[in-house]
């Protein structure tokens, strides 16, 4: 029976290595380093911690490009997670910044607010410094819609109309609602889609989501958030969402940075703390450098693309290797983005060549091994010679 991630996040959680990590993140023995562990490995670490842990995270990344593939890779790990993009600025005067990216913070910070937030936030160093609404007023500026006798339909147009929301014969974009007989449509600025309300007398009998150019529902709510102010308020910063008791876990810090990245400096975090880093972090700890709970590249060819599936010496490489890994015993999994590629794969690689290794459907860019748990995870990418190249998200 083919393991599943969860499993594997098992494996490198019962290793002396992690579990002594885990004991000091679980003692408040900050901060707590994690080195030697390469790029593609560090959303799996973090999983693993997010795994034994039931405090909130915050991941903080060094770039936009480290933030999108940690993201992207920690799917893979833990579902219950949130992308906190930078904010976007004008760099043209009259040219405005892009409303989505403004409504998926404002969202997330909502969430937050409101401590229903995913279990990992994933964002960046120079996201934590950026303005935003301050502390407590998203909260206070929310109103909490439900299906259900609680709110009449005056009241609903008195509060967005005293909000400054534009009343329009169709809503086009955020901050606008239409009314049609007992239809409210409101696009909230924290919204990705608008909503619609159906009222019965006194009555919401259906909150919906729909489609902006169609016009058509596309989900249904039980109950709903409207932002009626706040949303223009830049008098706070992101990092004041950090609750106290949060471990932040900083990826790749600054050397020149070390001494902010300690408990002792409030600007960089709360107390709780944690690095990785694929390097050694000077003057983080006094111990020797250990390699214990290191992860590192796996041991196999490099492919181009066409090599994979045309070079038949290559392809035996690979086999052979497979083979070593399997008499040490290890756990092997491959990840591929499609079980079309699961299915290609099977056939031109033996049963016998693949037996006991597990084939799992995921976006991975690139592998990584762990030998204090005799882990091996790969990726169809190395193996197909392809890297894509990923442009910045977009909702």
């Amino acid at each position: 029976m083919e393991k599943n991630s969860a499993e594997f996040l098992q494996l490198a959680a019962a290793t002396e290595p992690i579990q002594r990590k885990l004991r000091q993140i679980a003692a408040g023995d900050f901060p707590v380093s994690f080195l030697h562990v390469i790029e593609s490995a560090q959303p799996f670490l973090v999983a693993t911690i997010a795994e034994h842990d039931r405090r909130s995270i915050w991941a903080i990344c060094p770039t936009v490009r480290a933030q999108e593939l940690f993201f992207e890779s920690l799917s893979n790990w833990n579902s219950n997670a949130s992308f906190l993009p930078e904010a976007e600025f004008a760099a043209v005067e009259n040219i405005l910044p892009d409303p989505e990216i403004a409504a998926e913070r404002l969202a997330l910070l909502s969430q937050i607010e409101k401590e229903n937030a995913a279990k990992v936030v994933v964002t960046t160093r120079a996201a934590l410094d950026q303005p935003a609404p301050r502390r407590g007023t998203l909260r206070t500026a929310s109103l909490e819609i439900q299906r259900g006798p609680n709110m009449a339909m005056p009241t609903l147009l008195s509060a967005l109309s005293g909000a400054g929301y534009e009343r329009v014969a169709q809503v086009t974009a955020r901050g606008q609602f239409a009314v049609r007989g007992g239809i409210v449509d409101i696009f909230s600025w924290q919204a990705a889609l608008p909503l619609r309300i159906e009222f019965y007398g006194d009555e919401i009998e259906s909150l919906r989501e729909f489609d902006l150019d169609t016009q058509t529902s596309v989900r249904t709510r039980e109950r709903a958030s409207v932002l009626l102010s706040a949303a223009d308020d830049s008098s706070g910063r992101v990092r004041d969402y950090i609750s106290q008791d949060a471990l932040v876990i900083e990826l790749e810090p600054a050397l020149e940075g070390a001494a902010s990245a300690t408990q002792s400096s409030p600007e960089l975090a709360p107390p709780s703390h944690i690095q990785i880093s694929e390097s050694w972090i000077e003057n983080v700890e006094a111990a020797p450098e250990d390699f214990s709970s290191a992860f590192v590249e796996c041991d196999i060819a490099e492919f181009a693309i066409g090599d994979f599936m045309l070079a038949e010496t290559k392809r035996a490489q690979f086999v052979a290797r497979l083979k070593q890994w399997r008499n040490e015993h290890a756990t092997v999994a491959i990840y591929f983005q499609t079980e079309g590629e699961i299915e290609r794969f099977r056939e031109i690689i033996s049963a016998d060549a693949l037996a006991d290794i597990d084939l799992v459907e995921g976006t991975l860019s690139r592998g990584f091994c762990f030998p204090a748990a005799n882990l091996v995870i790969l990726s169809a990418n190395e193996l197909l010679g392809r890297f894509p190249i990923h442009g910045r998200r977009r909702l």
